[in-house]
């Protein structure tokens, strides 16, 4: 009866050992750029602003079936740096992924998603554009315009030098220290506005704004 046991716990580890979640990992530097366009699913997406000249991207991807197979592809276009996942086609099963993005103050930042949360700071010369579904969106000491755009999700942005759009479906967004002009839009979602220098243009159905 040990040997029993003892036969299925050491079967079951193996099972175990098996189901393991595999991964792929990307960890690279990149020079010239002054644009960053990040194009993934289900990922957080870090932005934080370097003491250098270069671009300093890591992050990985992990998921659970072995039929699957994603992919971290990292390319310049002229001066863009176009960072993104590749995705199987029929992929099943749970996967999650996390970038963490160093770059310049003055570059710009294009980040999309869709389930991942995303949060930015230190950067921007002409403007920051954060689009996701379900994720949240924090940006602070951004030094351009910055256009905030989720659907579930919460926003927060504090320290704009430029202007603000902020749009939300059921999300709630607390808006502070703006130099700029404001524009938010909302179905269900509460505004909160501190310290705005410009002029402001807020449109929510049931929500409230103070």
């Amino acid at each position: 009866m040990k040997k029993l046991f003892l036969l299925i716990g050491i079967i079951g580890f193996s099972l175990v050992a098996m189901a393991q979640d595999r991964k792929v990992e990307v960890d690279k530097t990149f020079e010239n750029i002054t644009e960053v366009e990040i194009n993934v699913v289900f990922s957080d997406v870090l932005i934080e602003q370097s003491s250098g000249n270069s671009v300093h991207v890591t992050g990985s991807v992990t998921w659970e079936r072995d039929k699957d197979e994603y992919e971290i592809i990292t390319r310049k276009s002229g001066t863009t740096l176009i960072v993104e996942v590749d995705h199987p086609r029929n992929s099943r099963g749970s996967a999650s992924g996390k970038f963490y993005i160093t770059m310049p103050a003055m570059t710009d930042a294009d980040v999309n998603s869709v389930s991942g949360d995303i949060k930015v700071s230190g950067v921007g010369q002409r403007r920051v554009k954060c689009n996701t579904v379900s994720g949240d969106i924090v940006a602070s000491k951004i030094g351009s315009d910055i256009y905030a755009n989720t659907v579930s999700g919460d926003i927060n942005l504090d320290g704009v030098k430029g202007n603000a759009k902020s749009n939300t479906v059921s999300g709630d967004a607390e808006l502070s220290n703006i130099d700029g002009n404001l524009k938010g839009n909302s179905v269900s979602g509460d505004f909160r506005i501190t310290n705005l220098k410009g002029n402001r243009e807020i449109s929510t159905l049931s929500g409230s704004i103070r």
